[in-house]
């Protein structure tokens, strides 16, 4: 043994034991020979497949497959659509459907103080808003359970090119609006983009953003409306009687506001840029 080992068991030259070494001189003390511990085999990882158009397991839809989980978008007689009622994540489809459920509920009291049963539909239409909400988030997290795809992707022309084609230079994701990019194929812009819950379809996009711009300023209209009717019914009805009308007609007309100016700033999440990427 080298005079400059370390303290510890050694092997002593005797089969099946080991000597303790104290730095300097053998000792005494001996034990048995401690084989090395044998791991166990690892499994390898499980490795998801790559993203793609995907017969869900156990069903008959084609539903779009983001390399971790599956997205409320599917694939129907050569279209790609988006679920009617899916929200993303869930958790703000279950936050927001609460919100308005507690709205409702506002509303109920403040129905009861004042006296004034002819504004009761005012209440069951937040619950109704409050479970619309709550249905979509149940829908996402529904597909959260769902298997990973089993079989090989579904090539179909109309839903592409896919993300990661490349028909040029330049191929790669581009910012679009905000935290969000859209894959640029070299030669055109294709209909995915990449957010925070992952890569998503967009081929329902242009419908979708007017539909959401209708939908926003009908609201913005509604609110107005509602707004100014409220305040000419202070004087019939009382105050709280035209408070009832205007509270949620300012919400109403607010909401409306918001859903405008959001669907404008992320336009081009939902529709195709004019031009092509700009290089850096």
């Amino acid at each position: 043994m080298s005079m400059s080992a370390q303290p510890g068991w050694y092997d002593a030259g005797v089969a099946g034991q080991q000597r303790w070494w104290d730095g300097t001189r053998w000792t005494e003390h001996v034990r048995a020979a401690t084989a090395a511990p044998v791991m166990p085999p690892q499994a390898p990882a499980a490795v998801q497949p790559p993203m793609g158009w995907y017969p869900v397991p156990g069903t008959s839809d084609v539903r779009w497959w983001d390399g971790k989980a599956w997205a409320p978008h599917r694939l129907r007689e050569g279209r790609s659509r988006a679920d009617g009622f899916a929200i993303e994540p869930a958790n703000v489809g279950w936050g927001l459907g609460i919100c308005f459920i507690a709205l409702g509920m506002s509303q109920l009291s403040l129905q009861s103080i004042s006296g004034q049963p002819f504004f009761a539909i005012t209440p069951y239409l937040f619950f109704i808003t409050g479970i619309i909400w709550l249905i979509g988030g149940l829908r996402a997290a529904q597909l959260a359970k769902l298997p990973a795809p089993s079989t090989a992707p579904v090539l179909d022309a109309s839903v592409r090119p896919l993300p990661g084609e490349v028909e040029g230079p330049g191929a790669g994701w581009y910012p679009v609006t905000g935290q969000i990019t859209r894959w640029w194929t070299g030669a055109q812009w294709s209909l995915y983009i990449a957010e925070k819950h992952g890569v998503r379809p967009t081929h329902s996009g242009r419908r979708g953003y007017r539909t959401s711009m209708s939908i926003g300023w009908a609201l913005v209209a509604l609110g107005a409306l509602g707004a100014i009717g409220g305040l000419l019914l202070m004087g019939a009805v009382g105050p709280w009687g035209g408070m009832m009308i205007v509270v949620p007609a300012v919400i109403l007309g607010l909401a409306g506001g918001a859903v405008v100016l959001t669907v404008y700033l992320r336009r081009f999440a939902l529709i195709l840029p004019e031009q092509p990427p700009q290089p850096a």
